[in-house]
């Protein structure tokens, strides 16, 4: 049992009543608020040192919103990357599923509550029955042991709900019971082979929970030092298993250090490493550690490196190569049911170098290729099949395809001999030893061999369009140390595939010789420097030229047409000037040449334009070259006239240095110049065409799926910038005092005018009626915002806005569930939300927590829009496909990564490197 935490005033517990086994005079309960919690938590059970004074708790678990209970001793950051000690599975359809909360068609469920036990194995305990399983929350819960030798009559017949029934099982099933001889015994037919827990059993959660700290290198000498001096207090606790874990993080070179020790020169800090598990796709441990200057990256663990950082980078790599090996290990003897973890450590050893040796017994199937189909789905499909592989070692990646989609080219950073393992199990010794030169130098080379054949397995898999896959192994992420480079062709690859799927390219330089391929051994075995078949982003794999948006016509497809409501992407432009732009540049290079082949130009492009604006520039243009008024060093005074030809950006730009240096002029200037931008004739919405400002194309593209009751089915120009600005900046300026919140409210509701799809523009309208103490609008102006933005920071500002304003408006439970949903977003203005929020609770007596469906009720009630952000970047993820289906690349990556932002994929950030975008 850990220190006592100190719970706030209002922190919510509650006190449990006749649990089987629990000690007498013992208090126990749990606590659903008050405390740090991972994001879908429920509650942390506890036991509390005083009944009459609750203040103090020492935590015993942490408990989730889907079943699953997991032992612990302090409040937890963040889920724990292990299985829980005790899980609730329903039984609807034949089927388990651990979320309680699915919705199910009948009014009452059976459900089973299984126990994992200290040895990794898991036991069914209880039969349970669940009313109202469609909800969590409000479920209710009975349920009957079904060990006869359980020490405790365990049978709930009057109904709890699921905090007390969770929080009631773990302590009776797992935190008690471990204090009694009792052991749960199977239900299934192989009983007999899971029999009860031996003394001094293995406990692997333990492993792993030691390593959800956020403090690495401490993890890993709490695990050494824990581990070795159990082994010295209970020799029958040593298990292979641990032990082989513990010469692998010993290995690395890391035990004993911290991270202050591992700064190197040139580099701000020490390595910020954070040892995450990629559950969605491999489901291994990823260490992202960096080494950063004060302007650039020195060390990314992937293809970013230097001298001086290669050392720690080596230790670092090879600590994640113990985890990784340790945790395959691990789940392969679950999978085999063999999970009481007993095997010896030659054993476990001889099955870790397996999973090294045959890394392509995962490969797909290039036989049985995927339907991907389009630019967009087959970048991706490429991406999580590099997502997927689960390395022992890791294998960063980064691809290109040609523009047909045909031809797959990798650069593949595969391991150098430091980056592995240094030992291994010595049977003449019974014991580890250093691996010899040949036999390092050999681990390395075939490990990079197995690495190509299962990149391009993995290619060919993705998409039956592609016909070719070019691979580079850069040793150690190195581009100057290629190893080995191939060019594989479908029809050998999947021959080879099929004659050796079974042992899985068990000769792999046999198999690469069968294509045209460039590797070389050296004297100990290894491989050496080779030149490369091809190069990413040259030759076949170079970016093609893509135009300008503002002048690119390239036909969308239908369903893009059909998102976007417009045919190309020159109707998505974001500047006024755009076109203009690109005549500016036509002329400044005619200049390059003379005056003459200047004049040319511009009569050129006078007599191909129908834009009169563009006219009358090419027309003032040619007379002060035919006065003399410029010259052949005239292209500043050419890009003027083209950018900015309504002699606006001049005094745009002196008001922002007045408000820059908080100078009072700046508002009269400001006001001068929204007057003279809304007098343009130009920018005057008709019957055909309107004008809106936007501030990004992801804004443009939420015009398109929200705004089109505003558009009424007109073309949309992009206005000129300075006529909106002008107005968003007086209605900043001006809602810092509060004589200005009349004239700042007029501005901004121009802005919601002039661009109804940017939040921010809602959220000026917000502020001004703050300032009005009108908090009823402030509140309806925070949802429109929310309704139309893809930034999380706009959203936590809206949320953070609309607590005070509920708040304000005697709504207590809205303005909790608000600030709540402020902090989850993780905005910049979480930390003030937490503060506000605690401040709301001590002020306002009587006022009660609730769970977050109970928020989203509320909120909803309220008429906030929840779902709109999600909702908003699933549309963006869409319209990126359907842009970059249609060629236009940039634009649909601009879409893809502002929708990854809030959908998490890690697939999708390689697949926009690949299609040459930098995020």
């Amino acid at each position: 049992m850990g220190s006592p935490v100190k719970l706030g005033f209002f922190a919510k517990r509650d006190a449990l009543r006749a649990v089987p086994l629990m000690p007498l005079g013992a208090t126990y309960g749990y606590i659903s608020s008050g405390l740090v919690m991972p994001k879908g938590g429920a509650c942390y059970v506890a036991a509390f040192d005083n009944p009459a004074n609750t203040s103090k708790a020492h935590i015993v678990a942490y408990i989730d919103w889907f079943g699953r209970a997991f032992s612990c001793d302090e409040p937890l950051a963040q889920e724990p990357l292990r299985d829980p000690d005790l899980v609730v599975y329903t039984c609807g359809n034949n089927t388990e599923s651990m979320d309680v909360g699915k919705e199910n068609d009948d009014a009452t469920s059976s459900a089973r509550l299984d126990v994992f036990l200290g040895d990794g194995s898991r036991r069914t305990v209880a039969e349970a029955r669940v009313a109202n399983v469609n909800n969590t929350r409000k479920a209710e819960f009975s349920y009957t042991a079904i060990d006869d030798s359980f020490p405790g009559k365990f049978e709930v017949a009057n109904p709890s709900r699921y905090l007390e029934f969770m929080s009631t099982a773990y302590l009776a099933f797992v935190e008690f019971a471990r204090c009694t001889e009792w052991e749960p015994i199977s239900t299934s037919d192989d009983s007999a082979t899971n029999g009860t827990v031996p003394n001094g059993a293995f406990d692997l959660a333990a492993i792993f929970s030691r390593f959800q700290q956020s403090d690495f290198f401490d993890a890993i000498n709490r695990e050494v030092l824990e581990a070795e001096t159990s082994w010295t207090e209970n020799p029958e606790r040593a298990r292979g298993i641990e032990r082989f874990l513990v010469n692998g993080l010993r290995d690395s070179g890391l035990v004993g250090i911290s991270a202050d020790t591992l700064t190197v020169e040139g580099a701000a800090e020490g390595p910020n490493a954070r040892l995450i598990r990629t559950s969605r796709y491999s489901n291994l441990f990823f260490l992202d550690f960096v080494y950063n200057t004060q302007t650039e990256c020195l060390e990314d663990g992937a293809f970013a490196s230097c001298d001086a950082t290669r050392d720690m980078r080596h230790k670092l790599l090879r600590a994640e190569g113990a985890l990784n090996r340790f945790l395959m290990v691990s789940n392969f003897l679950e999978s085999e049911e063999d999970d009481t973890f007993e095997q010896t450590e030659e054993e476990i050893s001889k099955l870790a170098d397996s999973f090294v040796e045959y890394l392509c017994v995962q490969a797909p199937d290039p036989n049985s290729p995927l339907e991907a189909k389009g630019r967009w789905d087959t970048h991706v499909a490429i991406a999580q099949a590099g997502e997927l592989w689960r390395a022992p070692y890791r294998i960063p990646y980064e691809f290109c395809l040609n523009e047909a989609c045909t031809e797959v080219g990798f650069d593949l950073a595969v391991p150098c001999k430091s980056t592995m393992a240094q030992t291994h199990w010595g049977d003449d010794v019974d014991d580890y030893l250093p691996y010899t030169p040949i036999e390092s130098s050999t681990i390395e080379s075939r490990y990079a061999a197995h690495a190509a054949l299962l990149a391009a397995s993995s290619a060919f898999h993705a998409s039956a369009s592609i016909e070719k896959v070019y691979v580079n192994c850069l040793r150690d992420g190195n581009k100057e140390d290629i190893v080995i480079s191939v060019e594989f062709d479908r029809k050998t690859l999947c021959d080879a595939y099929s004659a050796s799927k079974a042992n899985a390219f068990s000769e792999p330089f046999e198999t690469l010789s069968r294509f045209n391929a460039r590797f070389k051994f050296e004297g100990d075995n290894g491989l050496c420097n080779i030149e490369k078949l091809f190069s990413l982003g040259k030759g076949d794999f170079k970016s093609s030229f893509e135009r300008l948006v503002a002048i690119d016509t390239t036909p969308f497809n239908e369903k893009a047409r059909e998102m976007l409501h417009v045919d190309c992407p020159m109707r998505m432009s974001i500047f006024e000037d755009g076109q203009r732009r690109a005549y500016a540049d036509e002329v400044s290079a005619a200049l390059d040449a003379g005056v003459e082949n200047a004049e040319l130009t511009l009569k050129q492009i006078h007599d191909r334009t129908e834009d009169l604006l563009v006219r009358d520039i090419c027309t003032r243009l040619l007379a002060a070259f035919s006065e003399g008024a410029l010259g052949e060093t005239s292209f500043l005074e050419v890009k003027e006239a083209f950018m900015d030809a309504y002699g606006l950006k001049p005094a745009m730009m002196r008001a922002s240095s007045l408000m820059r240096d908080d100078d009072p002029a700046a508002i009269g200037l400001l006001e001068e110049l929204a007057a003279q931008g809304d007098a343009i004739d130009g920018f005057n919405d008709t019957s055909r065409v309107c004008y809106r400002y936007f501030d990004s194309y992801e804004t443009r593209a939420i015009y398109a799926k929200r705004c089109l009751d505003d558009a009424k089915g007109r073309i949309v120009n992009p206005l000129a910038d300075e006529v909106f600005l002008a107005h968003d900046s007086l209605a900043q300026e001006l809602t810092t005092t509060i004589t200005g919140a009349d004239e700042a409210l007029r501005h901004a509701q121009r802005c919601i005018e002039l661009s109804p799809a940017r939040a921010y523009s809602y959220l000026r309208a917000a502020r001004a009626y703050f300032m009005k103490d009108d908090y009823e609008n402030e509140v309806k102006m925070c949802c429109k915002a929310l309704e139309v933005t893809w930034r999380a920071d706009d959203a936590g500002l809206a949320f953070y806005w609309l607590a005070y304003s509920f708040w304000k408006l005697e709504k207590y439970d809205a303005a909790v569930a608000c600030y709540k949903r402020c902090s989850m977003l993780n905005s910049y203005m979480a930390s003030e939300a937490k503060t506000e929020l605690d401040e709301l609770l001590s002020s306002v007596k009587g006022l009660k927590r609730h769970s977050i469906e109970e928020d989203e009720a509320i909120l909803e009630a309220h008429g906030v829009p929840l779902n709109a952000l999600t909702e908003n970047a699933e549309f963006l993820l869409a319209a990126a496909k359907e842009t970059i289906d249609s060629s236009a690349v940039s634009l649909g990556c601009i879409f893809a990564a502002a929708g990854v932002r809030i959908l998490r994929d890690d697939a999708i950030v390689p697949a926009l490197r690949a299609l040459n975008v930098t995020m």
